[in-house]
């Protein structure tokens, strides 16, 4: 499923990433193999190699008597999604004087799943390179499956990037081990009592952006504006200078 919603994120949906992956695993192959492989009907995946077809994807084998589909490495793959990002982001200038006009507008973006909740955490991560979040981070013995496994990632990310994070988290057995890798990533905590402090979602606050993820429902939203985020950046340092600077001992034991 991982591999699946990795694809989605790409711009392949759900059926286009089955009948992707079907064709990666069996070479040259005709629609019927595939369909088999895939688990969907054949007019569904005939459908389907087309449109993997036109998007650059799946490749018709040449001078064969039954029609055979081959699928593009995937390297090639990563690398013409990254070319098709490199040309939209040409337009992002324009875009963004198109959105602003004279006074900030607020705009709002929902994701959902693990593939949406990735993609609120990998938001505008190029433009936070050697900055810092700050926030109010919850703590993860209630989240979904595979939530933890991603923020693992997501602070790698950041370490690469040089992003650092200070926020306020609950007292919680379940954040010892995190909190034992905050120097590792730089990152400083301010630990309160899990009886004051006890959400399970995080909000945080990047630049231009406040960013809300629902540890249990694995969703998330961004709020882009940058009054709104400045706003929320105060509330955070009004409370961050409320908390003390000591750590409780049951949360490295």
């Amino acid at each position: 499923m991982q591999i699946i919603e990795s694809l989605e994120s790409l711009g392949l949906n759900e059926k286009e990433a089955k009948v992707y992956m079907a064709l990666l695993q069996l070479g040259r192959a005709s629609a019927y193999s595939v369909s088999e492989k895939s688990g969907l009907k054949k007019p569904t995946t005939y459908v389907i190699l087309g449109e993997l077809v036109k998007k650059g994807l799946v490749s018709k084998v040449p001078r064969t008597r039954k029609q055979l589909f081959v699928a593009k490495s995937p390297d090639e793959f990563f690398a013409l999604a990254e070319e098709r990002l490199a040309v939209a982001k040409k337009a992002l200038p324009e875009l963004m004087a198109m959105a602003s006009g004279e006074q900030p507008k607020v705009r709002s973006i929902f994701y959902e799943g693990l593939g949406g909740v990735r993609q609120a955490l990998w938001y505008h991560l190029n433009e936070m390179k050697d900055k810092q979040f700050v926030g109010f981070y919850a703590s993860p013995h209630e989240a979904a499956e595979g939530f933890e496994e991603l923020s693992v990632q997501w602070n790698e990310e950041l370490l690469k990037k040089g992003i650092t994070i200070r926020g306020v988290v609950p007292e919680h057995p379940s954040l010892s081990e995190w909190r034992n890798r905050d120097s590792k990533y730089g990152h400083s905590m301010k630990i309160v009592p899990y009886e004051s402090y006890s959400a399970v979602n995080s909000i945080d606050v990047g630049d231009t952006f406040v960013r809300i993820i629902g540890f249990r429902g694995l969703q998330a939203v961004i709020i882009e504006n940058p009054d709104v985020a400045r706003t929320v950046r105060q509330i955070f340092e009004m409370v961050w200078r409320t908390v003390p600077e000591s750590v409780p001992d049951a949360v490295l034991t």
